[in-house]
């Protein structure tokens, strides 16, 4: 079901890089959040609703939250942005923005071919994805609506797009540490951080899954500075017609679009997908990957609240990133819809949301 979650004051995520007073003064933020402090954020409020910290660690939600050391049976597919009962979806990277359109909202496909004999490069596909207009096009960023977004999976109808700063604006916090017996400020460490505060109508929207007895409202803690949030179910299922799609994959292709970001085994390539021949076989459906159009990685990290220490740092393929899949046997669409649509299919940390995928039709 999903929930949504509007913060009560401006939130701080930043990205996975050192941040320490005296060492460093400007920390770098990302947004939307990484999947996992959803998670964590989410796993916590239902620790609490359904009893205390000690019930956990002694195990007593062991089933569905798991204990410090393991996971239950929570599942979450998110964070996507929500805002006045519409779903937000970071803009697919294979859409550009055309230079000097006076709609400045309108997007166009990159157009997707057989690799130039011209390219050199270590680029070892066979195809491509080329811009062939004559006109000048650049790539954005922002947001992309469920209403676009369908139209974008099914390669019909126009393309719009809403700008970050249509959702939230970024408030710069300037601070100093203090030191704690005389309550004087410490020489030297001076930070400036940067918030965000998303604007009238705008909230985080997540879906939770493997647990029962979700209560409907709440508050709980998010971000860097742990400020508080209201989180409350949404009763309607606005994603019905994008969960539901039907689409003609007639070519023999199809694409994955990632809506959050995904941690791969071989860094941007799937570990199911060979890395000499591209090929591979996920929930028995053999694919080869014949094209990609990939995003800067986004470093994932975090702090490990069970054992007191610093989690391993990770690259993670950011989000609006699509992959490019031919067929290789015949499976039914229903198959295909099944295994990647809508499903989290990162190799780590699925159930904490990384990897949402959504499947739509490539133009040729």
């Amino acid at each position: 079901m999903w929930y949504r979650i509007t913060p009560n004051d401006t939130l701080f995520f930043r990205d996975g890089k050192p941040f320490t007073m005296g060492a460093e003064s400007w920390a770098d933020i990302i947004f939307p959040p990484n999947p996992s402090t959803l998670y964590g954020a989410i796993r916590t409020w239902l620790i609490f609703e359904k009893g205390d910290l000690k019930s956990f660690i002694e195990g007593k939600f062991r089933e569905e939250l798991g204990t410090p050391n393991e996971k239950g049976k929570l599942r979450i597919k998110g964070p996507i942005l929500f805002k006045n009962g519409e779903f937000l979806f970071p803009l697919p990277l294979d859409l550009l923005k055309r230079e000097g359109n006076e709609n400045n909202n309108v997007l166009s496909y990159l157009t997707f071919s057989r690799k130039p004999d011209i390219l050199i490069s270590d680029y070892k596909m066979d195809n491509s994805l080329i811009w062939k207009d004559t006109e000048h096009a650049e790539s954005v960023e922002g947001y992309i609506s469920a209403i676009y977004l369908k139209n974008y999976l099914s390669g019909e109808g126009n393309l719009g797009f809403t700008e970050a700063g249509d959702l939230y604006i970024v408030e710069t916090k300037i601070g100093i540490a203090r030191d704690r017996v005389t309550r004087t400020a410490k020489w030297g460490h001076i930070y400036r951080a940067p918030m965000i505060r998303l604007k009238e109508g705008v909230s985080i929207a997540v879906w939770i899954d493997g647990i029962t007895n979700i209560p409907e409202s709440g508050l709980l803690q998010l971000g860097g500075e742990k400020k508080s949030a209201k989180i409350e179910k949404v009763n309607d299922n606005i994603l019905e017609e994008i969960e539901n799609i039907n689409l003609q994959l007639d070519n023999g292709l199809f694409k994955v679009y990632l809506a959050t970001p995904s941690i791969f085994e071989n860094g941007y390539l799937p570990g199911w997908i060979d890395p000499n021949t591209f090929e591979g076989s996920y929930n028995r459906i053999k694919v080869k990957l014949v094209c990609c159009v990939i995003g800067k990685y986004r470093l994932i990290g975090g702090w490990d609240m069970a054992k007191g220490k610093p989690k391993p740092m990770v690259r993670a393929v950011p989000a609006g990133s699509v992959y490019y899949f031919q067929i290789l046997d015949n499976p039914s669409f229903d198959r295909i819809k099944e295994t990647f649509h809508f499903k989290n299919i990162s190799d780590r940390y699925p159930e904490e949301g990384y990897g949402l995928s959504l499947i739509g039709v490539v133009r040729l």
